[in-house]
């Protein structure tokens, strides 16, 4: 009976650490706002500052950009927000659905997405107001650089990825059968 009890106790113990050991870590959720409101840009444009010869008072003006556009993106944000659960109460109506109404929402739904890509067109065009024709030059190098790594990066990782795997997989039965 001990011995039942102990090594039950053992397999649930060992059990339990390997499904933990292979449990997916949790992603620490960023809101998406800030991601889309311009931070990102500047974050990059600070990491780069060196590289692309940034002074120091360009970048505090499109630091003061970026800031008072990401309030302009949130109140939008917000109003389409509110927007979207008007819309949700409308649609729980399942017996009396006014086609009118759910128009008009989906209409200013609409609005407010035109409203915010063109808040981020606007602010791409003021930051490159800011900068010099050397410098969105070195941008777009360095922008171009990095895209190319990163497809490099999204090719190399899985085995069969993009038509690789196959020359990847001749390469090693020739490896194999040497």
């Amino acid at each position: 009976m001990r011995k039942a009890l102990s090594l039950s106790v053992a397999l649930s113990l060992m059990l339990f650490l390997g499904v933990s050991a292979f449990a997916q870590p949790r992603r620490i959720m960023r809101p998406r706002m800030m991601e889309r409101s311009g931070t990102g840009i500047l974050r990059f444009l600070k990491a780069n500052q060196q590289e692309l010869k940034i002074e120091d008072s360009q970048l505090a003006k499109i630091e003061d950009l970026v800031f008072s556009s990401a309030k302009k993106m949130i109140q939008i944000r917000n109003e389409a927000i509110l927007r979207q659960l008007e819309l949700q109460k409308l649609l729980q109506q399942e017996e009396n659905l006014d086609y009118d109404q759910i128009k008009a929402v989906l209409a200013k739904v609409s609005t407010i997405r035109q409203e915010i890509f063109l808040e981020r067109i606007k602010l791409r065009d003021q930051i490159g107001k800011i900068l010099t024709p050397e410098q969105k030059e070195a941008l777009r190098a360095v922008s171009k650089n990095l895209r190319k790594e990163r497809g490099l990066f999204l090719r190399r990782r899985g085995f069969f990825r993009r038509g690789e795997g196959l020359v990847r997989f001749r390469e090693w039965r020739e490896e194999q059968s040497k």
